[in-house]
């Protein structure tokens, strides 16, 4: 929709400069999207990852996804279920174990992911490694879905987990 107003010559105001990002990454942004796009100054001088070659590191493999029919992300038309893939959950699951051993702690770690269904299998890896934080949004989702498995309580500490890509007025949960 927002797409549509702009290209109808709705008044709007374009993001200039980014705060948040590592060159690394907003260089793809400034390729697909916003060739003007300048990054912020604290943006160049953060460390390295340590443990890593790269900043950026592209992960490819055979492991098709599995639907969760449990719930499903209407911003996804082309699936009538969410997605989830038990194979990247357990690599996502050693590679914050990994960085942990590099000397990050909990609080240093996010991981996102676009569905729901790969959230709910990624706060049960972690219940039992490092605990889980979710938003009240995402708790709130995964609830809803009869996804939490323990009444809805979740750590208020640990790895954070969630979900991005999918506007949340548009989810849609199924019992």
């Amino acid at each position: 929709m927002f797409e549509r107003l702009v290209l109808k010559g709705f008044p709007h105001v374009t993001l200039s400069v980014q705060h948040r990002m590592r060159p690394e990454i907003s260089a793809f942004i400034r390729t697909l999207t916003y060739p003007e796009l300048e990054d912020a100054p604290q943006t160049k001088t953060r460390e390295n990852i340590r443990g890593l070659q790269s900043n950026i590191v592209f992960i490819d493999h055979g492991h098709p996804e599995e639907e969760d029919k449990r719930a499903f992300d209407r911003g996804d038309g082309s699936s009538p279920a969410s997605k989830q893939n038990s194979f990247e959950v357990k690599m996502v699951l050693r590679i914050v174990r990994y960085l942990l051993q590099q000397g990050y702690g909990t609080d240093n770690i996010v991981v996102l992911t676009p569905y729901l269904g790969q959230l709910s299998l990624l706060r049960d890896a972690f219940k039992s490694e490092t605990g889980t934080t979710l938003s009240d949004l995402d708790s709130n989702d995964l609830g809803r879905a009869g996804l939490l498995g323990d009444g809805g309580s979740h750590k208020k500490t640990g790895i954070r987990l969630a979900t991005i890509g999918t506007h949340r007025s548009t989810r849609r949960i199924v019992g």
